[in-house]
């Protein structure tokens, strides 16, 4: 069938369902339904699988009944306060099915044969009793599909990639071609029939090594990482598609194998801009290993996220994880854990810290619009400590504000979206007889909160501190007020504050215990508070780019922004704050404790391409990464910049295809983006410069 006769096919199925009030049952029927009647494309450029025409993106079939379904009762649950928390870029709350982590060693051990096998056999009572039923019809008609894209595959001349798909239809990997190939089938039934968003391809290297142990032409190996590498970057998943390297078996042994170079040296070679790669490290990690990543780094290739291995661990203990599943985690996007049978929703809810202060001082109400979103509360601060009571009180009720809108959603995820492919993997949703999303099946079923703007905060809360309440230059009234009035006429003063005072990023304790201190009070009201779903929030230090936009929406801040620039990124420094360097960087970074922050405490890093030039400058980065680790950090990224490079690149596009930086959680081609975005990038490297 075309597109549009499945669309319309499931959009009737779904409106003569029988149960709306838990989706299961009908999400089942329309997977099986497409498995059976979608067209199969054997792309030329592929190696390993198929496409479908179920849709891409947001046109995916089951991506747009979950849309229809979400809008419907999204109008049921938003009062007026969620209403001006989210139009005035306070706090909001959201759905989240796009960050899962597929229990992939299930995966590749048991294989759909198997995965179907342990539903078969699942013993007791089920929560849903349309979830083992409705999943069997789906693998049985998973295996049909398997065995027409095989001779689709087959008719197009891919003879290798034919024999695995049919082997694959009811067996486990039996060779690395087929560990890869694993993969990318299991990705291609969540991702694209789901319309589940698979958000890694897990400890790739774990994965795959008990196969590359077994294959005698190691040259061939090479080069079958080299195709994945291609493969997964026709992909064009959203904001790239990771996977993790390296990490630690459950005694803290490095994991770095012979996989992991082969699959380190395969991205070094290609540098594409759609694959992502997540370092899990500890202190024993090989120094070859390191350089070959610094490398790829240096080179442009630098789509790698490094991890604290050992903090993203303690964390997860922290939420109530048993260790053994901790230790198994996965980095799901940009930089979130997700701990092995762990539903961490990453990307449910966000809320701002320069806008928790702005209502703070304006009694509760926005700055801009006037609307009450904060605690209304008289501005008579006598005290720093005072000040501090206030913006602590509307921290708290953004927090309150974004679970509360969360709660709503997720209270309905039985109403919006049910997923078999990914809740077969998960051993506790087979256990149970629940899907994983409307029946709350796994076994971890968390929800997690980003923050934005701790830098912007911490500045402007010690330059009020400073200026106000211990040298009496202004009163705080009169702070206001110039803040009011978008630093019109007091260019001087905001000069000294960006340019004199201390500031977040330098390594200057005073400063940083301020950091400290909101980030514990940020942990205690977030973390561990129970969700509808019979888990738990988790504490995000994490912007990637929505600082954008809810900086468009923020008034003027006491750091010296004015109103509608940018807040500073995740938890890093505002940009060219960090005037000591990378190590006074990650000092005011590890000041938090990165185990309170599962969900990203994430340092980037610039350094202009002088500073790392040659052998000493490999070495420069090694030792960067070293430091934080010692200093306790736990995620770092690097953007490598050049001015000249990136003006040229600006004039003359045509000359720089490959061109890359890291924008935020992922690499974009600098050619790509909008002028505003590639002068934001010339600046920071003129920056870095001096």
């Amino acid at each position: 069938m075309e597109y549009e006769q499945l669309l319309q096919k499931a959009l009737q199925m779904n409106a003569e369902a029988q149960n709306k009030e838990n989706v299961t049952a009908t999400d089942y029927a329309i997977v099986e339904f497409l498995l059976d009647n979608c067209e199969i494309i054997v792309p030329e450029a592929s190696e390993f699988f198929v496409r479908t025409n179920v849709g891409k993106d947001g046109k995916r079939v089951q991506r747009v009944m979950k849309v229809e379904r979400v809008n419907a009762i999204k109008p049921t649950f938003y009062t007026e306060a969620h209403r001006a928390g989210i139009v005035n870029y306070g706090y909001a709350g959201y759905d989240d099915f796009g960050h899962t982590a597929p229990v992939w060693d299930s995966i590749m051990r048991l294989g759909l044969g198997g995965l179907k096998k342990r539903i078969a056999e699942r013993k007791g009572p089920a929560k849903n009793p349309d979830f083992a039923p409705g999943l069997l019809r789906i693998f049985d008609a998973t295996e049909r599909f398997m065995y027409r894209a095989a001779d689709a595959a087959e008719a197009a001349g891919k003879t290798r990639m034919a024999e695995g798909i049919r082997n694959l239809a009811t067996n486990a990997p039996s060779n690395l071609f087929e560990g890869f190939q694993m993969t990318l089938v299991f990705y291609g039934l969540q991702q694209f029939f789901d319309a589940t968003d698979i958000r890694t391809m897990g400890r790739l290297d774990q994965l795959l090594q008990p196969f590359y142990e077994r294959e005698p032409n190691k040259e061939y190996a090479q080069e079958l990482a080299h195709q994945y590498m291609l493969e997964i970057d026709a992909l064009q998943a959203a904001a790239n598609m990771p996977f993790a390297l390296a990490g630690t078996d459950g005694k803290g042994v490095s994991q770095v194998n012979d996989m992991s170079y082969v699959l380190l040296n395969a991205y070094a070679a290609t540098k594409l801009s759609e694959t992502k790669l997540h370092i899990l490290c500890n202190p024993d990690m090989p120094r070859d290993f390191l350089q070959i990543c610094m490398q790829c780094v240096k080179d442009g290739g630098n789509s790698l996220v490094f991890i604290n291995n050992q903090q993203m661990v303690d964390g997860l203990v922290k939420l109530g994880i048993d260790r053994d599943d901790a230790a198994a985690y996965a980095i799901v996007g940009c930089y979130e854990s997700s701990a092995r049978e762990e539903i961490p929703c990453s990307c449910n809810a966000r809320m701002s810290l320069p806008k928790a202060l702005e209502v703070t001082l304006h009694g509760g109400k926005d700055a801009i619009s006037g609307d009450l979103i904060g605690v209304e509360a008289p501005v008579a601060f006598e005290s720093y400590e005072e000040l501090m009571a206030g913006l602590f009180a509307n921290i708290a009720h953004f927090a309150k504000g974004a679970m509360a809108i969360t709660n709503e959603y997720e209270s309905r995820y039985a109403q919006i979206h049910a997923s078999p492919f990914f809740s077969s993997c998960l051993a506790s949703c087979v256990e149970k007889g629940a899907d994983a999303y409307a029946d709350y099946g796994a076994a971890y079923n968390n929800s997690s909160i980003n923050i934005i703007g701790m830098g912007t905060l911490v500045d402007s809360l010690y330059t009020i501190r400073k200026l106000v309440y211990e040298d009496k230059r202004l009163t705080l009234q009169q702070f206001i007020e110039i803040l009011d009035t978008n630093w019109e006429g007091q260019e001087l003063l905001r000069g000294i504050i960006r340019n004199k005072l201390p500031k977040y990023g330098v390594g200057n304790k005073d400063v940083d215990a301020i950091a400290t201190r909101v980030f514990n009070h940020l942990s205690d009201c977030i973390n561990n508070v129970p969700n509808v779903k019979g888990g738990v929030y988790r504490l995000g230090i994490l912007s990637i780019d929505w600082r954008k936009a809810w900086g468009e929406h923020t008034a003027a801040s006491a750091d010296g922004r004015k109103q509608g620039e940018t807040l500073s990124q995740n938890a890093s420094a505002t940009f060219g704050m960090d005037k000591e360097g990378p190590t006074g960087h990650i000092l005011s970074v590890a000041s938090m404790d990165g185990t309170d922050a599962v969900n990203g405490l994430v340092l980037d890093i610039d350094l202009h391409s002088s500073a790392v030039r040659g052998e000493n400058g490999t070495n420069v980065l090694i030792a960067t990464l070293e430091t934080m680790l010692q200093a306790g950090g736990q995620t770092v990224h690097y953007n490598i910049l050049d001015t000249d490079t990136l003006r040229d690149a600006q004039e003359h596009p045509e000359k720089y295809p490959n061109l890359q930086v890291r924008m935020c959680g992922w690499n974009v081609l600098f050619t790509h983006l909008s002028r505003k975005s590639q002068d934001e990038f010339i600046h920071r490297s003129e920056m870095l410069a001096g």
